[in-house]
Parts: C-alpha cells; structure tokens; sequence
C-alpha cells in the first residue's frame, strides 16, 4: 500500500525518536546530528519540514546526488516551494559565457533564502557542495539592491535603466526572457528573474501612472498591479563606485606583477 505525505507523517510523528529529534531542533540552536538510510532521507526532510516549517537548506557532497533528492522530494512536497541551487557552469572571472538558465536560477534561489521573492511557506533548497562553494554576493548587497516600483511613483527614466543595468538586466528591444529591460517611449519593461510574468510601467511625465504584467510570447497584457517587486538579475554584484576618479583609483591599486604579460595587457585595456 502506498501512503499519501499526510499519513506517512502521522506515521513518523508517533514515532519517539523523531519527536525527540524535533523538541531537540527547537530547543537548542546546537549541531544535532542522527544516522539515516539514504531512502529514508526524503521522507524525514520532508517530515522536519513541515513540522518545524522553517526555511531549510539540504546539502549533499555531489550535484547528481542534489538534483536526485530534489526529484524525491518534489514527489513528496508538491505543495512546497522547494528549490534546486544549481552548481555554477563557469568558475567566477573565467572568460566563457555561463548559461542564462543556471544564473536565474541561483538568483531566484538566493532571492528565496533572503526573503524577497513573495512565498507564503518558507523555502526548502537542496543543493550540493559544490555549488554552495561558489562565492556569490554578500547578503547586504543583494538585498540593498532590491526595490519595489509601485504606481503614482516619480521615477526619472533614464536613471531607473541605468539603475537595473547595474544590477544586471540587460537592454533589449522586446522583452522576453527574465533579466531583461527595454524603454519606447513612455513605457519601460522589465522581467524580474522572480516573476512568472514581465511588468510594462507606462508613465504619464514621469509619474508611473499604470503598471501591468503582460505575457512575454504574445505582449499582451494580463492584469493590472499596484506595485512591482525588483530584484538582481545577477549574482555577481558589484559595489557601484562614486565616480571616475574612484574607480581608478581602485584599479591602479590592483597588483598585476604575478600576471602573465598576456593577462596584464588585457586588464589594462580593459
């Protein structure tokens, strides 16, 4: 016989070294450490989840191993915001284009744990080692670099685009993909990487006098909001320098003696 989520957590739940385990989680903020079977593992994360209902990071040694419990586990949580941090396809500086997929999908994870992307639960990600390893923006700057655009707002156009550039979303003539702008006019678009739908602001002067989400295939427009949560569309943001004199200051600082003359020459060009 196959049981539902609901009837294998009352199962667990009569169990007492699972209740033991869960007064302990709440009590203490001390490492607490048991021994599970690895096909048991789905079936207590998903039990802990929704009896601590707190925001919960699972991390195994090997991305095959996360992508293969995320799979379980959405078996188990269908109703859970349960989200997949992906191992970046690129180390950081390396000169090779990375995957627009993978990138939203660490940003809309890393706006899930920070508490910015709207969700009613609490988030539950699984992830491996490897992909946690990777240096990614410090919390602070991540959300400093959020913002909510809402209706009747004054906004200068110009430096609102300037603004999302800088945050990583990219000019393009016709919205389609998340992390993706564009400006005609008196209408900016704009496709937050954690929203199902892109917002077109259309703006009377620059008074933000309607904002509606559209559908990005045929640009048509859905319904209308009163507001619209803005997030990085980048995880690699960058602190924004004052000015010129600033920025090369920060620049001739930099040592490039230990740099091949291949790699120095192209950091001075750059």
């Amino acid at each position: 016989m196959q049981l539902n989520l609901t009837q294998l957590l009352a199962l667990i739940k009569e169990m007492p070294a699972y209740r033991q385990l869960v007064d302990r989680l709440k009590e203490t903020n001390d490492s607490t450490r048991v021994v599970v079977l690895d096909a048991a593992k789905p079936y207590l994360i998903a039990a802990l989840y929704h009896s601590l209902r707190l925001p919960m990071l699972v991390v195994t040694a090997q991305p095959e191993n996360s992508k293969q419990l995320y799979e379980q586990l959405l078996t188990w949580c269908a109703s859970t915001p349960i989200k997949l941090l992906p191992e970046p396809d690129v180390l950081p500086y390396q000169r090779i284009a990375s995957d627009t997929s993978t990138e939203l999908e660490r940003i809309q994870v890393l706006s899930a744990l920070a508490g910015i992307e709207p969700t009613a639960d609490a988030p539950l990600v699984v992830t491996s080692a490897p992909a946690l390893m990777q240096k990614t923006t410090q919390y602070r700057d991540f959300t400093a670099a959020c913002h909510t655009i809402k209706l009747g707002m004054d906004v200068e156009p110009f430096k609102l685009l300037s603004q999302w550039q800088a945050i990583g979303y990219r000019r393009e003539n016709i919205v389609e993909v998340p992390g993706t702008i564009s400006h005609r006019g008196g209408i900016i678009d704009i496709y937050p990487p954690t929203s199902d739908f892109p917002a077109r602001l259309e703006l009377f002067g620059n008074t933000i006098d309607s904002i509606r989400l559209f559908d990005s295939a045929s640009q048509r427009s859905l319904k209308a909001v009163s507001t619209v949560a803005v997030s990085p569309a980048t995880e690699l943001l960058t602190p924004l320098l004052s000015n010129r004199l600033e920025l090369d200051k920060v620049l001739n600082s930099i040592d490039l003696s230990g740099c091949s003359p291949e790699v120095s020459s192209s950091s001075s060009k750059n």
